[in-house]
């Protein structure tokens, strides 16, 4: 595990269900993992709170998947986004393949972002990064 490394959600519950079938994705959910003095933790954009860093640690209850990216990411300059507002709206969109009006971040948007990928590009879901990641 290494910071850049892409961590993918599945979840349980109500929540991540219905995000998986609006997607059509395996996943609800995405982050990047940061390792911060060997803690693994996830930088990520979520509801409520929008982009922060979280601890992995007692989220094996959302069946996290670590894929290597090989990318390196600017942590720092990726932490200046702390706060900033996850969109609901923004996410809906994604899930029939349309671009939103940027009102605030989803997950995937986020994390391809910070992986360097076009971020604007229509429907970005949890499933089209892990996708995207993966082909490289």
């Amino acid at each position: 595990m290494q910071t850049g490394d892409l961590v993918m959600f599945r979840g349980t519950g109500l929540v991540p269900w219905v995000i998986r079938l609006w997607t059509r994705s395996a996943w609800g959910h995405c982050g990047l993992l940061v390792v911060v003095e060997g803690v693994p933790m996830v930088l990520e954009a979520r509801h409520p709170e929008g982009v922060g860093l979280h601890a992995l640690a007692n989220r094996e209850e959302d069946w996290p998947t670590i894929y290597p990216t090989g990318r390196a990411i600017n942590v720092p300059q990726l932490l200046e986004h702390s706060g900033d507002h996850y969109s609901v709206e923004d996410a809906i969109l994604a899930g029939i393949d349309r671009a939103g009006h940027h009102a605030g971040w989803t997950c995937a948007e986020f994390a391809a972002y910070a992986l360097g990928l076009d971020h604007d590009a229509a429907g970005w879901t949890p499933q089209g990064l892990a996708n995207a990641v993966l082909s490289r």
